[in-house]
């Protein structure tokens, strides 16, 4: 009988209106730190995506100028490189400037007339 009293008062406390008022508070404290834990997860996982993309752009950028350091170090990719930036050529050799062609314009042509008004124009300034 003494056994039978001892689960009941166990019971008693543990039903009791301030151990469940407890409870749940212990139960809204856990929720709030599982929801933080949550939002800081979602946070790494888009700067682990970013991270990614950036590594994979940088690698294709490393590929990049790999490839260039590798030209660069060749004769005729030095000399390539020197007559783009600098405009030099060797001795004996010469520029050829080539223009593109301009298109014949008729004379009753819209843009001669706006050209003609424009010209008058001008000529009063």
């Amino acid at each position: 009988m003494i056994e039978f009293q001892e689960k009941r008062k166990i019971k008693r406390w543990l039903y009791s209106k301030i151990t469940l008022f407890f409870l749940i508070i212990f139960l809204v404290i856990l929720l709030n730190s599982l929801w933080e834990v949550y939002n800081k997860q979602e946070i790494a996982k888009n700067n682990l995506a970013k991270t990614a993309a950036s590594l994979e752009s940088l690698r294709g950028r490393e590929k990049m100028l790999s490839s260039e350091i590798e030209r660069l170090k060749t004769e005729d990719g030095t000399e390539a490189e020197v007559r783009e930036k600098y405009g030099l050529v060797k001795p004996g050799e010469e520029v050829i400037v080539l223009s593109g062609q301009e298109e014949s314009k008729s004379i009753n042509s819209p843009s001669t007339q706006s050209d003609i008004w424009q010209k008058i124009f001008d000529w009063f300034k």
